[in-house]
């Protein structure tokens, strides 16, 4: 690993020297390393102090198995100047240059990020944004890194964001059409979509999935319940009837609860009602990687239990990466909470 610091964040040229330098010297330390370059941009905007370690770790993840050159954007006041770092590592045979600039903006305006980012990112390659801001849409910081990215990740999970980025979100596909955006409070949620599924696997029970009078769900963020149940509505082609409803395609109202219990972040249950029958997947009290599916009412069956295949938080963003695509299912689900949220 070769690692050097430069005191001014506004010397683009000894920036990019340095990352010359630190290559030739890894690649003379490894003959190998030079056929390794980089497939990616993959610029990183932190500005939460508490949130940074979390953030920087998942990034350096990401970053260690595909050959990018990491960005990241530090906004706490934690590192002042640019710390350059480039890197190898064997992969399957394959020796990978990894090339990482930590850059201290606190203090830096938007429009000289903005410019910096442009001068040290590799030309004609894929650019994705990894934004952990607190803004989305106000930030001059964030509308000008999404110009010149193919990809936007973020997420809106959080008891104080999930409603308000939300509606921002349904106004940056509007704004930014040409981006591919990435939410993990929705690719969360997969495992979930996969339980209410499993409810109407059952030829018995499949007519009450087109039949459903309400639905409920306990979550410990907002953004994991109301994309839930976009999702569900969307798939279903219900329209909005009011902000805790939905109209089906026969003209019947199904009120929406979205409860707030549990951690950030997890969803807890999801109930589902039908005439008289009620399906209920809800986390195990015993194991909480684990889901208990039940149907009360004229269609009653046993309790059965299924594993919660959660995926972590670095699998997620690697997915995100390597899709580098539009999700219409996803787009559909975002239009329809906006549309619920008024």
């Amino acid at each position: 690993m070769n690692t050097a610091h430069i005191d001014s964040v506004s010397d683009t040229q000894a920036i990019l020297d340095q990352l010359r330098r630190s290559r030739l010297a890894a690649a003379n330390e490894r003959t190998d390393a030079a056929a390794s370059v980089a497939m990616l941009n993959f610029l990183v905007f932190v500005d939460d102090p508490t949130h940074r370690p979390w953030v920087l770790e998942r990034a350096a993840r990401v970053a260690n198995k595909h050959p990018s050159r990491l960005i990241v954007l530090d906004s706490t006041s934690s590192i002042s100047g640019v710390d350059v770092t480039t890197s190898t590592l064997d992969s399957g045979g394959t020796v990978l240059l990894n090339e990482r600039v930590d850059i201290g903006v606190a203090t830096t305006g938007h429009a000289a990020i903005i410019s910096l980012t442009e001068e040290l990112s590799v030309p004609d390659i894929p650019t994705v944004l990894w934004w952990s801001g607190g803004r989305l849409l106000a930030s001059r910081t964030f509308s000008g890194l999404t110009r010149n990215a193919t990809t936007v990740l973020l997420d809106s999970s959080g008891k104080e964001r999930g409603e308000e980025a939300i509606r921002e979100l349904g106004e940056f596909l509007t704004r930014f059409p040409a981006v591919a955006l990435q939410d993990l409070a929705f690719l969360r949620l997969a495992p979930w979509q996969d339980m209410i599924a499993q409810f109407f696997d059952d030829p018995a029970l499949r007519e009450d999935l087109f039949s459903l009078t309400g639905l409920e769900i306990e979550s410990g963020s907002a953004a994991e319940a109301l994309y839930l149940a976009g999702w569900l509505g969307s798939r279903l082609s219900w329209e909005i009837a009011h902000r805790d409803a939905f109209r089906d395609r026969a003209g019947r109202t199904i009120p929406f609860a979205k409860i707030d219990k549990g951690d950030q972040r997890r969803v807890l249950s999801v109930v589902l009602r039908a005439g008289e029958s009620t399906y209920r997947a809800a986390l195990s009290a015993e194991d909480t990687n684990v889901v208990a599916l039940s149907v009360e009412g004229p269609k009653a069956r046993p309790v059965t239990y299924a594993p919660l295949r959660n995926i972590d938080n670095t699998s997620l963003i690697e997915r995100a990466i390597i899709e580098n695509a539009r999700d219409p299912i996803f787009e559909t689900s975002l239009l329809t909470v906006r549309d619920l949220l008024g």
